[in-house]
């Protein structure tokens, strides 16, 4: 679906997605219905399904005559059946976030992260790249970036969607993620850290704050955070041992 400009008299588009992988239907929730195969790439890059855009066999969106849209996945059976085994073990931890904190050695292994943070000034002029195009101020946004411009900008009603949407678009563009930086209009989320992190993006920027478990996450995958990155009062949460040697 192409996107269209949107005003703040609109309704903003929502309907129900779900993901099938090797037959079996693994996930179902609602998004912004744009931009489908990117959420769908996101998503199982983040919950381990594919490492990259060449571990899917094929991949086919899918419309409903019901309104609701899909996509089906072919994947290799052994990385799904690890990756299932995984979100089982998440689910039944209680705090699914958590789980990949106390197993951030075999989960969050560190990426060999390759973009440097940019300076206060560079990154409000992302924010604003960021926001020029909204004039709906009804749904998130996220992009990645290489430091100077945005990439990949992508909208959803959920903040979630739209991280997951900026990293497929990515890793369907063949993009080296460890050399992106992830900015985002929403706060940092145990959830969306944990993205972030399994993905392996140098850093996040968000123009709100962290939470604790994000925090967590961050410290267990060695992504730093910035906060309130849009102004002039922007902090960052180093991770130990990530601090710039000055």
């Amino acid at each position: 679906m192409a996107h269209r400009t949107m005003t703040r008299s609109d309704p903003i588009d929502e309907a129900p997605f779900w993901i099938e992988v090797n037959g079996n239907r693994v996930a179902s929730w609602s998004c912004s219905p744009e931009r489908l195969e990117a959420l769908a790439v996101g998503w199982l890059r983040a919950e381990g399904f594919i490492a990259r855009a060449e571990d899917l066999v094929w991949i086919e969106p899918v419309a409903e005559a019901t309104g609701s849209f899909g996509v089906r996945v072919s994947v290799d059976p052994a990385r799904a059946r690890e990756a299932e085994s995984h979100r089982r073990a998440r689910s039944e931890s209680g705090i699914s976030a958590l789980y990949y904190v106390q197993h951030a050695p075999e989960l969050l292994h560190g990426h060999a992260r390759a973009l440097p943070l940019p300076s206060p000034d560079a990154i409000a002029a992302l924010f604003r790249e960021l926001f020029a195009p909204d004039e709906s101020g009804g749904v998130h946004a996220a992009a990645l970036t290489d430091g100077r411009t945005l990439r990949h900008r992508a909208e959803d009603v959920g903040r979630h969607n739209a991280v997951d949407k900026a990293i497929g678009a990515a890793l369907l563009a063949g993009e080296d993620l460890t050399r992106m930086g992830l900015v985002l209009s929403s706060r940092v989320s145990g959830e969306i850290a944990l993205k972030a992190a399994r993905c392996g993006v140098a850093w996040i920027a968000s123009r709100s704050v962290p939470t604790t478990l994000a925090l967590r996450i961050a410290t267990a995958g060695g992504l730093p955070i910035v906060a309130d990155a849009a102004g002039k009062e922007a902090r960052v949460h180093w991770p130990p041992g990530t601090e710039p040697v000055l």
